[in-house]
């Protein structure tokens, strides 16, 4: 509980200090919806023409949903920023697992921010899925994907804890070739996930199996990864 206090304390200071850029997180989450939204349209208007293009836009971007803009997070690239934190966090002394709860608190904040203005825009963009859902079965089919940005969320996290900054950069390449791949592997079989998804969030509402599924995944990457970048950290130069 006293780690948890710490790191919500952290995370408060940081929102603080990173007001300006909160406002560029929350007009790259309405871009991104509208963007979206606009293809699904298209997409489901006719589906018997279905492409890889919105997978692969799901795959790649949902995950971003758990991320806000920060000067850090501009930073990482050319002055390893994330390194320096950690060296930071070190030298107060901040513990370990003071640190990954702060960094599961800035996830889950960004997915509900995020979550929210993303998929409460793209209900209205994307009309043909508003009038073909309810209420009910739209948040299953967000939450659904919540889940799946949660389960990727994990490499995220232990590349981000793990690597100096390049190192983090090129795992992040990874990471989109891997959804880039997973969207074509999908439309060569004859499928989309992106319409399943829809479909069986309009069946099953909150019921959805894929939904439930997907939070399974979730839980158990989570717990995978955390335990992981927990080991990393302890061993971790960061000169």
């Amino acid at each position: 509980m006293e780690n948890a206090r710490k790191a919500w304390f952290i995370m408060q200071k940081d929102l603080k200090c990173e007001k300006r850029y909160l406002v560029w997180t929350f007009i790259y989450a309405v871009y991104m919806a509208v963007m979206i939204g606009m293809a699904l349209r298209g997409q489901m208007a006719a589906p018997k023409y279905v492409s890889p293009v919105t997978d692969g836009l799901f795959l790649l971007l949902i995950p971003m949903l758990g991320f806000y803009f920060s000067r850090r997070s501009f930073k990482y690239l050319s002055e390893d920023s994330y390194t320096q934190m950690l060296a930071y966090f070190r030298a107060l002394p901040v513990s370990d697992h003071v640190i990954i709860i702060y960094r599961l608190l800035q996830m889950f904040f960004a997915f509900i921010i995020n979550g929210i203005v993303f998929f409460g825009l793209m209900y209205w963009t994307a009309e043909p899925m508003r009038n073909g859902m309810s209420l009910a079965g739209y948040l299953a089919f967000g939450l659904t994907w919540i889940g799946y940005g949660l389960a990727i969320s994990g490499p995220y996290m232990y590349f981000e804890y793990s690597n100096h900054g390049k190192a983090y950069f090129r795992s992040t390449l990874i990471l989109f070739a891997g959804a880039i791949v997973a969207a074509v592997v999908i439309k060569i079989f004859g499928g989309n996930m992106l319409l399943y998804s829809i479909e069986a969030a309009a069946r099953w509402n909150l019921l959805s199996p894929l939904m439930w599924g997907m939070f399974a995944a979730a839980a158990a990457s989570l717990t995978v990864f955390t335990k992981l970048t927990l080991r990393t950290l302890r061993s971790r130069d960061l000169v």
